[in-house]
């Protein structure tokens, strides 16, 4: 079953607050030192469930440590969504490590022959 317009709309949206609101309104210096990018937004068929995949921009951060913060800040980040979304159901949310874009520039250096440390001596 392909996702409805309302869905996709929702998502697109959810997308767009919470990156705002980790941008702009997040308190917890964890995450703010990360330098976060809300890179995608899951929605269950019943739209109560939302699963949030967070790119971390900082490369010297502690990953595990940035999630833990994320997860421990979601009744924030829902609270920060109902006002300002009108739906009768805030999704609960769940962040996740969004790591798509480390995997395609690990990709891209060993198909360019970047990596020749990564190489089989001769």
């Amino acid at each position: 079953m392909s996702p409805s317009k309302f869905q996709y709309r929702l998502k697109e949206e959810l997308r767009r607050i919470l990156s705002g609101i980790v941008e702009y309104e997040a308190r917890d210096p964890i995450i703010r030192a990360a330098f976060p990018t809300v890179m995608e937004v899951k929605l269950s068929p019943d739209n109560r469930y939302a699963t949030v995949y967070v790119a971390v921009g900082a490369a010297d951060v502690d990953k595990t440590a940035v999630m833990e913060a994320f997860q421990r800040d979601r009744g924030f980040f829902r609270s920060q969504l109902a006002s300002q979304l009108t739906l009768r159901h805030i999704p609960a949310l769940e962040f996740r490590l969004d790591e798509s874009v480390e995997r395609s520039i690990r990709f891209d250096s060993l198909l360019h022959g970047d990596a020749s440390d990564d190489a089989p001596a001769a």
